[in-house]
């Protein structure tokens, strides 16, 4: 996992890597960027543009997936995203190969990132994390997904 602001993307990726490609969409998406699904590289690269509240963190589940990294970026709004390190979480729901997420019972001990535009979290499949809690209280949030293929 990575967490930090797009003025250190740098620091994580070299340019024309498939990584540095999708963070730099995501950082140049502007209030103009389309809803919905956006293929940039086939099934390798793609973004996914989503407006939905926030609600309070019982009512999310926590998810991993096997086939992409998420980078997960806020346009508008602002979230909390809970992470854990815990890896042996009981399944709440099956892995699902088409839509690559698994959801896992909640942790005992977990930590939340504060989501707001300008910042980034990057989740890679064996990172297990909720996204869409409130941060403070329910509020209309508009978010890019960046799904990119593991190579």
């Amino acid at each position: 996992m990575i967490y930090d602001r797009f003025e250190n993307l740098d620091l994580y990726c070299r340019p024309g890597t498939i990584l540095h490609r999708a963070l730099v969409y995501a950082r140049d998406a502007g209030p103009t960027v389309a809803d919905g699904r956006t293929e940039i590289d086939g099934q390798r690269l793609f973004s996914s543009v989503a407006v939905y509240e926030t609600g309070p963190r019982e009512t999310r589940r926590f998810e991993a997936h096997r086939k992409y990294t998420d980078v997960q970026v806020l346009l508008e709004g602002q979230e909390s995203i809970d992470v854990t390190l815990d890896r042996d979480l009981p399944v709440l729901e099956a892995y699902d190969g088409h839509k690559d997420v698994l959801f896992l019972q909640p942790p005992p001990h977990f930590a939340s990132l504060p989501m707001r535009p300008g910042y980034f979290a990057i989740f890679f499949p064996h990172d297990i994390h909720r996204p869409g809690c409130s941060l403070r209280g329910v509020l209309r949030v508009r978010k890019i997904v960046m799904k990119v293929a593991v190579e």
